[in-house]
């Protein structure tokens, strides 16, 4: 808060001070959905440079024209307008829009990811050229993005338009309500996006956008030059007074309740939770994204079946993927495979079987796939025309997309599986295909490699090392499986999860799968359901809510073999071939009735389009309650606040006694100083009058005259106000003589009050105001109070 006294031109650079604020503090919430990358310091340095030309600018302006309006009121004659801030000018707006442009194709126009500070003419297209990377990325992309330079000019470049326009609106029009309409506009990518804006980007925003409103209130609007009376500027002051204070209560309050918010379990979810709803059809996504946390998923019926054996036969596999860029997954061309049998097993390796078959027959509920799901044994299936057979992928693919009721039958051979078995697996030979083996190429490729390494020391085969992977993700001791995936930071995905060791089935599959590869152990990524429940009539159920996703390494001889490594508290025990010693040959895990309670789904069932992410989220998992260190920054904050309050009350004491910046603070000085004694003039008392009126009531009430000195210091200042009310050009006393005429003034009426007659006198008699009596010219101290004066000595 500022003073209302104060000039426009510094109101003005104020006003454009705090909507830079608010902008950048928005600004930087964008990391929300755009991760922090050097795009974050070139927002903080472009806003910045943008603000402080328009500020400058207006500045200028306005004192210009105080110097054309001093020089004009000299000569007799007046040109243009006093110093109103460069009120109404599109000068400034001008100058901040050349500045953006060239800040933004100097910073994002280079020929690389640099500066270029001189400006060419290849420049334009060059940031035209990154303006359609930042589209592609946006259609292609899930939140958080990678912040790359495309990406940075996007967020950097929308910044300094809303500052332009937030600022024209505010200090160019005097409209700051209007103001906050351009700068909210960058909570929206946030708030749709990730569900949230940052507490620091809500709280600077808002106290920078409520102190605006002091600076010009809606509906104010100064005659340049001219000046407020005494009463509007107490109620500016008082204006200013509330909404600072409110907008500390807000900040507060919101800091407050939103960290305790995040220990109540009603309310940890994402906003756009309230809503969203799920479809009745489910479709598994193929490009499953790391950074995106896993939400409402379909409790819908995806596919029926029974068994021959009352058993399941472990998870059905619905597509593998195995493209991986360090964030997303990808399932690269579609494949048309190949026409089969229904007697024809369906595998792409010769692996020993056990012997033992168990026949599945599936009716389709609400899952909508171009694929059939699949166990992930050698099997034959049974089904209508049109579906074929893809060996690099292991998929039934090619069909009409499936539709309730439709059934197939699957005829599933157990392999012989066992740590013996995979252990004595022959090396891998060159015939798979090289994806299997990719690792991303990126800053922290070396780190992850490693890690795998430590983890895997000791191993003496690819088995054991797998095996030595899946245990260390699954120790609940070092990794927290949670729906909300924290932030990642790196744009390294897999990094990132090895760092904040939370994330659901997909995090903790993909890691599996990323650091096997580094061993040079080939694998893939699996997606599909768990085996779902039994009903009493032995009907199997599967829902979307058991959509998972897992490893899947290649051992010849077996071909591709699934690990576990999400918790069990999610999937249930690991399969029995990855434990020592062994159980049966070729048994798949098959949980008891208890197990099966803590099998929640950890995949992602989407709506009926395909979608680019997991949307399903357990019922079981919880997010972390608030902690106590949660609450530090509210409590930071509120103690800053409570300081700062305290501060404002100290300036404005100090204020009360030191000199008085004008004619006006002066008059009220001596104005509060009668009231304290019990006299107030009427509001129809001009200042011309006003020393008549005050020595009348004086002498009415007390009995006794003002001094010389005090009749003359109330004429001066009176003189004072009257020529600073109606006469703006008029030479104005300096703040040191405007003290010296207060003091003598408030002590002529304190020795009137003080004198012994007024002991015992609280009448009414003059005290009522109606002391108006007397008829003398300014600067008369003597009048005609109808009052009586009280007896000497009384």
């Amino acid at each position: 808060m500022i003073p209302a006294t104060t000039s426009p031109t510094l109101r003005a650079a104020v006003s454009t001070g705090l909507v830079t604020l608010a902008v950048l503090a928005s600004a930087l919430g964008l990391t929300r959905v755009v991760l922090p990358g050097p795009w974050t310091g070139a927002a903080v340095a472009g806003i910045l440079l943008v603000g402080a030309a328009s500020a400058t600018t207006r500045a200028v302006i306005g004192r210009r024209r105080a110097r054309r309006t001093a020089a004009g009121s000299t000569s007799g004659r007046r040109h243009g307008a006093a110093d109103d801030g460069g009120l109404g000018s599109v000068v400034p707006t001008l100058v901040a829009i050349a500045v953006a442009a060239w800040f933004l194709l100097a910073r994002f126009g280079g020929p690389g990811s640099g500066a270029q500070w001189l400006v060419a003419p290849g420049s334009v297209s060059r940031l035209t050229a990154r303006l359609g990377e930042a589209g592609s990325t946006v259609r292609d992309e899930i939140a958080p993005v990678v912040g790359t330079h495309s990406m940075g000019l996007v967020c950097v470049g929308g910044a300094l338009v809303v500052l332009v326009v937030a600022d024209a609106l505010a200090a160019g029009l005097r409209h700051p309500l209007l103001a906050a309409v351009p700068v909210l506009v960058l909570w929206a990518p946030p708030l749709v996006l990730a569900g949230e804006v940052p507490w620091a980007t809500f709280a600077v925003t808002v106290v920078a956008l409520l102190l605006g409103l002091t600076l010009e209130p809606p509906g104010t609007r100064r005659r340049p030059g001219g000046r407020l009376d005494a009463h509007v500027r107490r109620a500016e002051r008082h204006r200013a007074a509330a909404t600072t204070a409110t907008a500390a209560a807000v900040t507060a309050g919101a800091l407050v309740v939103g960290t305790a918010a995040t220990g109540l379990p009603a309310v940890q979810g994402s906003w756009t939770d309230v809503f969203t709803t799920s479809s009745r059809t489910v479709r598994l996504a193929d490009d499953l994204d790391m950074y995106r946390s896993l939400t409402a998923r379909s409790g819908e019926v995806v596919l029926r079946y029974t068994t021959s054996t009352q058993q399941d036969v472990g998870p059905l596999r619905v597509l593998t993927l195995s493209g991986f860029d360090g964030r997303s997954w990808g399932r690269g061309p579609a494949r048309e495979g190949d026409g089969f049998a229904a007697d024809q097993v369906l595998f792409p390796d010769d692996a020993p079987l056990t012997g033992e078959t168990t026949r599945l027959d599936v009716t389709v509920g609400s899952m909508r796939e171009p694929y059939l799901p699949l166990s992930l044994d050698p099997r034959t299936v049974e089904t209508q025309d049109g579906w074929r057979y893809d060996p690099a992928r292991d998929e039934i693919v090619g069909g009409p997309v499936t539709q309730e009721g439709d059934t197939y039958s699957l005829a599933v051979h157990e392999r012989a599986l066992s740590a013996e078995a995979l252990r004595g697996s022959p090396t891998p030979t060159g015939t798979l295909d090289a994806v299997f083996l990719e690792v991303p190429d990126t800053a922290y490729a070396a780190e992850i490699r490693e890690t795998a390494a430590q983890i895997t020391a000791g191993a003496t085969d690819p088995y054991d090392q797998a095996v030595a992977l899946q245990s260390y993700l699954r120790d609940t001791t070092e990794f927290t499986y949670d729906v909300n995936v924290p932030r990642g930071s790196t744009g390294d995905a897999v990094y990132d999860f090895l760092q904040h060791r939370t994330g659901y089935c997909v995090q903790f599959a993909t890691a599996m799968v990323v650091m096997s590869r580094t061993l040079g152990i080939p694998a893939r990524l699996g997606v599909g359901y768990l085996p779902g429940r039994s009903g009493a009539d032995g009907q199997w159920q599967v829902t979307g809510q058991d959509s998972h996703a897992w490893p899947e390494l290649y051992f010849p001889g077996s071909g591709w073999v699934r690990f576990e490594p999400t918790p069990a508290v999610q999937t249930g025990a690991a399969p029995p071939y990855t434990t020592a010693p062994a159980t049966t040959p070729g048994a798949q895990p098959t949980p008891d009735a208890e197990e099966r309670e803590a099998q929640q789904p950890t995949a992602a069932a989407s709506p009926t389009a395909p979608a680019p992410s997991p949307t399903a989220a357990p019922p079981t998992a919880q997010a972390p309650a608030g902690s106590a260190g949660s609450w530090v920054p509210a409590a930071a904050l509120s103690a800053l606040l409570l300081a700062a309050a305290g501060l404002l009350l100290w300036r404005r004491r100090r204020r009360a006694h030191a000199a008085p910046p004008d004619a006006e603070h002066a008059w009220q000085r001596v104005v509060a100083a009668l009231a304290a004694r019990g006299v107030v003039l009427p509001a129809a008392v001009t200042p011309r009058r006003a020393p008549g009126e005050i020595g009348s009531a004086l002498s009415s009430r007390y009995g006794r005259t003002l001094d010389p000195d005090a009749t003359t210091a109330l004429v001066r200042l009176a003189e004072a106000v009257e020529a600073q009310r109606y006469a703006a050009d008029a030479p104005f006393p300096e703040p040191e003589e405007l003290a010296s005429l207060v003091t003598a003034a408030t002590a002529g009426i304190h020795a009137v009050a003080s004198s012994r007659g007024v002991t015992g006198r609280d009448s009414d008699d003059g005290a009522d105001g109606d002391s108006t009596g007397g008829t003398g010219s300014t600067g008369d101290a003597g009048g005609t109070g109808r009052s009586r004066p009280a007896p000497a000595g009384v």
